[in-house]
């Protein structure tokens, strides 16, 4: 059996894998997405992925329409999982614990009025976060005042939230007013089929607000990350070892303090508890340029030292092999690679490739660790995420997929490697997917810009896939210009302080060498991108003329000065410093587009305001001489377009503009525009 990408309606239908989880018993649940039965959503289910003799089955483990939110395996095969599933018939919408016994039905064993999330396994602890009113947070019985709480407002009808301190929203949804709470519960006494409904146990951490943890393998303390402020307002991240007990004994321990031009975030704990993971992130600011390294931290002696530096590689996902070993994954040339670390205490750390690397073009993330085995999820720009695994010890540049999990999905193209010099002698690189058979005349190109700014082109996506295009006739040009990771630091302090400079001359570059092919139109070509890459579709309207047929830009920074202030990453309000707004903020050039316009904004991004689109659409109302610019507005959605039905809305809308533009064919308005 088969899926097929060919059509907006098609690729939206396509089940499709969202993660996985493991146990260090070997037991691996993998995450499975697909549409409802009414078409209106996804749900995600739970599926088993068993070794029996070297054979690997698979097998659904969930059904409830709800589907599940997270999955942690427990001991003796009892699974975990969150849901929003009721348990009665007038229960409120919220993520509950749920327990799936190895056999029987799943049950219900926890609720608070702040949900259930973040489920990871300590020793006999099952941790998980939940959110606590203030008020609560401190009191004798955290429990018990949470919820008067929580039905005072509700019984009330109050909505207000007050914010003592910024950030007030995340990507889609406002903080508060209950705040992260860190809990655990006896995980063998719940698989056993105990009630922990009045079991649950907070753990006592620091001021600010949580951003993490991680607990150690033996669950007597955990790793957390915590919200801290610099003078001047900027946020910045603490870590902390706090210890976890039952009666809430025991002092927080701080181990990375807040640093002016650091990120902190707290990274796994190695087997035998004596040293972390750390993640350094250097800020991007009007001084300096974004940089990842991963660090372990060494609880004895208080020393972190460095075993990835940022300059080749970001290590992303780390994981302990054993007390000395790490293994992470990471972008790299338009493909990503998984690199294992040795650390031995004493000796210099040793960077080896475990994956990739070997041409074939398949990207990892989220790489786990069971046994003598190596689990990841990996895709191409050409193949949808797969679950693979591989043995831990020795190098394997081909691990095996697990077979079972979904259909087949192989594209009608293929993909080609473009690559030229850029303005500095910088050589840069692109994908370019097209028809497998050779065009009977030159193609139409659309230039596919990412966003990040920090990422890169070496992964499938179901949003911003390049295959519905392709399938209608289209090259698919896909940049990695100067900011994209992948290609050492070099790659991004090229164009960090710059964002309409470098990264502009580099998609210009490759795009004028990809036009030089014989099999792709000099005329007919539209330049597309989301995020960053709407910024830069932003800038390439105001610097290129009618150099293209048309532009659409999606969730695109507009104006420079307000976006700053304005967007939930406090971060950003530094980075965007007038060096940056002065001279690279496209609303600056409204007046020089000449070419029709493709605008799209969630009014619920609140990473890219829609107050960015919003003034978009009205200067290009009132300053530009051009007609034909169009506006699709999402009211319901985020910086993503998630729904299905929005998601193939957004595709089948962006067809017919390039279509009408770029190819001289008719407007067709999307019949479920209406």
């Amino acid at each position: 059996m088969t899926f097929r990408v060919d059509t907006p309606e098609h690729l939206i239908a396509s089940p499709r894998l969202s993660g996985f989880n493991t146990h260090e018993s070997g037991t691996v649940v993998a995450l499975r997405k697909e549409l409802s039965t009414d078409g209106k959503k996804y749900v995600t289910q739970a599926w088993s992925v068993e070794t029996d003799q070297d054979e690997i089955q698979t097998r659904q483990l969930t059904h409830d329409q709800h589907g599940v939110s997270e999955v942690c395996p427990g001991v003796g095969g009892a699974l975990f999982f969150s849901s929003a599933r009721p348990a009665s018939q007038d229960d409120k919408d919220r993520t509950r614990l749920w327990l799936l016994p190895p056999y029987g039905e799943a049950r219900m064993i926890l609720e608070r009025p702040g949900g259930v999330e973040d489920l990871k396994l300590g020793g006999d602890r099952l941790f998980f976060v939940s959110g606590t009113l203030p008020s609560a947070r401190h009191a004798n019985e955290v429990t018990a005042e949470n919820e008067r709480l929580d039905k005072l407002r509700e019984d009330s009808g109050v909505s207000a939230v007050l914010y003592e301190s910024a950030p007030t929203r995340d990507w889609d949804h406002d903080l508060g007013p209950d705040v992260p709470t860190l809990w655990f519960v006896d995980a063998v006494a719940a698989a056993d089929g105990a009630s922990v409904q009045d079991q649950a146990r907070h753990v006592r951490l620091p001021e600010g607000r949580l951003l993490g943890y991680e607990p150690s393998p033996d669950g007597s303390f955990a790793v957390v990350t915590v919200q801290a402020w610099m003078d001047g307002g900027w946020e910045r991240s603490e870590i902390w070892r706090v210890p976890v007990t039952d009666d809430g004994t025991g002092e927080p321990e701080l181990i990375r303090p807040v640093e002016q031009d650091t990120w902190w975030e707290a990274g796994p704990v190695s087997p035998d508890g004596a040293r972390a993971i750390i993640v350094k992130e250097r800020l991007w600011t009007s001084t300096q340029n974004l940089s990842i390294s991963l660090c372990v931290y060494d609880f004895a002696s208080g020393d972190a030292r460095e075993i990835l530096p940022g300059g080749q590689y970001w290590g992303e996902d780390p994981q302990w092999i054993d007390e000395a070993t790490v293994v992470c994954s990471a972008d790299y040339r338009g493909r990503g690679i998984v690199l294992r670390i040795s650390c031995a205490p004493g000796d210099e750390p040793r960077v080896d490739i475990a994956a990739g690397g070997d041409g074939q073009g398949w990207t990892y993330r989220s790489v786990h660790v069971t046994g003598e085995r190596l689990w990841a999820l990996r895709s191409r720009l050409d193949r949808p995420e797969e679950l693979v695994s591989w043995p831990s010890e020795g190098f394997s540049s081909d691990p095996a997929p697990v077979q079972g999990l979904l259909p087949d999905a192989t594209p009608a193209g293929r993909l080609e490697e473009v690559t030229t010099a850029a303005e500095d002698g910088t050589e840069i690189r692109a994908w370019l997917a097209l028809l497998d058979t050779a065009a009977a005349e030159e193609l139409p190109l659309l230039v596919f810009v990412h966003g990040g700014p920090w990422a890169s082109n070496n992964a499938w996506s179901w949003r911003w896939n390049p295959w519905p295009f392709v399938a209608s006739g289209y090259a698919v040009l896909l940049p990695d210009p100067a900011i994209s990771t992948g290609y050492g630091q070099h790659m991004i302090d090229r164009g960090q302080q710059e964002l309409g400079g470098t990264p502009f001359t580099d998609v210009m570059a490759l795009v004028e060498v990809t036009t030089q092919r014989q099999d792709i139109d000099g005329e007919r070509q539209a330049l597309l991108g989301g995020s960053y890459g709407g910024y830069m579709a932003n800038w390439v309207a105001g610097h290129t003329g009618a150099r293209f047929k048309c532009i659409v830009t999606h969730a695109s920074l507009w104006d420079l000065n307000t976006m700053g202030s304005t967007t939930d990453n406090t971060e950003w309000e530094e980075a965007m410093a007038p060096s940056q707004a002065d001279q690279y903020s496209p609303h600056r050039f409204v007046g020089d587009i000449q070419v029709p316009m493709l605008v799209i904004h969630g009014d619920k991004d609140y990473r890219v305001p829609i107050s960015q689109g919003l003034q978009l659409w009205s200067d290009l109302q009132r300053h530009t001489a051009v007609t034909g610019h169009k506006f699709l507005y999402f009211p319901d959605e985020n910086h993503w377009i998630l729904k299905p039905a929005n998601a193939r809305t957004w595709y089948e809308t962006v067809l017919a503009f390039v279509d009408e533009h770029v190819q001289d064919k008719p407007w067709h308005r999307p019949e479920l525009l209406g």
